[in-house]
């Protein structure tokens, strides 16, 4: 390393100032620690490439350009870019608990159950009326449960999968998934893992009265 001599480099003033610490004696001054990039320090660039992740993944599962340009209010050509330009970040998604939980780990397992219902043509839950929460197991007692008639099952005919689990007035329902509800009852299982939407005005009564039963 070369070493300069002070007074060929520092103002006067800041001279004297650093003599009267440091008057004879070899210093060694750091470099200022590099400037975060554009948006580190807001988390924006975090967000926006978490959003391109997700549309990556929307296009991976079948959605057209002008779908997604729609729903993320961006251009078409915009959404051709990412999708043909980005290699895909997210886990590979398929409709099961491995797949879920590789989502959730992520913090994206909100997306998981947008992907899992848009496949089967459901409705999705409006995310600002309900608290999400991460893959759980859910007691399975908890569900409020109608067994209408007598069915037989073969195992193979259900994946693996979770529950998408709704807490709406006081009570757990299963609005898309009876069928699989009822198996996984006749197969006597206790638990299931379990996304579970709560409306938000019942959040505090959900989580005192009952998270206690969740676990992961």
């Amino acid at each position: 390393m070369k070493y300069e001599n002070a007074k060929n480099i520092l103002p006067e003033k800041l001279l004297e100032e650093v003599q009267k610490y440091a008057e004879g004696k070899v210093i060694y001054i750091p470099k200022k620690e590099s400037a975060k990039g554009w948006g580190e320090a807001s988390g924006y660039r975090k967000r926006l490439n978490k959003r391109n992740s997700i549309i990556c993944n929307r296009y991976s599962a079948g959605h057209s350009i002008m779908e997604i340009a729609e729903e993320f209010y961006l251009s078409p050509e915009t959404i051709k870019k990412l999708v043909y330009g980005k290699k895909v970040n997210l886990p590979m998604f398929s409709p099961t608990i491995t797949s879920a939980e590789k989502y959730a780990s992520q913090g994206l397992g909100e997306e998981w159950v947008r992907t899992f219902l848009s496949i089967l043509d459901k409705e999705i839950p409006d995310y600002s009326e309900y608290f999400m929460s991460d893959l759980i197991r859910i007691p399975l007692r908890l569900i409020n449960y109608k067994n209408v008639e007598k069915m037989e099952y073969n195992a193979e005919d259900f994946s693996n999968l979770p529950l998408i689990v709704i807490y709406k007035n006081h009570a757990f329902s299963v609005p898309y998934q009876q069928e699989y509800l009822q198996f996984l009852k006749q197969e006597k299982r206790n638990s299931h893992y379990a996304f579970v939407f709560a409306c938000n005005e019942e959040y505090g009564y959900f989580w005192n009265n009952f998270g206690k039963n969740f676990r992961r």
